[in-house]
């Protein structure tokens, strides 16, 4: 067990290293954002990031998909509660397993940090999403959004019936549905949100296993 751990530290170390270093490399230099598009925004947790995304927009209803009446607190369950959604991804025990940070075990993050093929989706239904530190406003084109529509579905692993169960969340705005993909020390929820990013041409670093590696390529606005 001890050169288990042994060999985890100095993965992560160099892990670190290589992250911070992709994480200061931009891509997509001549990004610019577009003067008519789709208003999403890049959010975090301080340690997990994903997206807000409106919830009717381009044709694509994410209500439909992820049903408000899904939602433990039926509050949100009535017509224009909510119009927008947070989707995130990441590892089923490490989302499972840790709804405050005081629950993070070494065990879980190891388990995590290996690679795991069991991944859920996090959905959080909103209104009117509030700019600030953990969300960042970003203008995307039409084209560009519909592309991260398009790559954010796929990974989600939807049955045969169209039907998605839901798995109960944090609290009552929230819920996970069963994901698609493999997370590991080298594609985390991080990784994830960054790969999107760059696939619709929007600059970001060229590797963000990290929260930070994410989130300061798009600095929180003035008040």
């Amino acid at each position: 067990m001890t050169r288990i751990l042994g060999w985890l530290m100095l993965l992560a170390g160099l892990a670190f290293l290589a992250g911070e270093t992709g994480g200061l490399i931009g891509t997509n230099r001549d990004w610019r954002a577009p003067d008519d598009g789709v208003t999403i925004y890049v959010e975090t947790n301080g340690f997990h990031t994903g997206f807000i995304l409106p919830a009717q927009a381009e044709g694509i209803d994410w209500h439909a998909l992820f049903p408000p009446t899904d939602l433990a607190d039926p509050r949100y369950h009535a017509t224009g509660a909510t119009d927008h959604v947070a989707i995130s991804w990441g590892e089923r025990e490490f989302y499972l397993g840790t709804p405050r940070w005081q629950d993070i075990d070494p065990a879980t993050m190891a388990r995590a940090a290996i690679g795991s093929d069991a991944t859920l989706i996090h959905i959080y239904h909103m209104r009117r999403p509030q700019e600030g530190y953990f969300a960042r406003r970003l203008v995307i084109s039409h084209d560009a959004y519909r592309k991260l529509a398009a790559r954010l579905m796929q990974a989600v692993a939807l049955p045969e019936s169209g039907q998605l169960k839901p798995i109960h969340g944090y609290g009552g705005d929230d819920v996970f549905y069963p994901g698609r993909g493999r997370y590991s020390l080298l594609n985390s929820c991080n990784v994830w949100t960054g790969d999107h990013l760059r696939a619709i041409g929007v600059r970001v670093g060229a590797w963000t296993p990290a929260e930070h590696h994410v989130m300061r390529w798009f600095p929180e606005a003035e008040r």
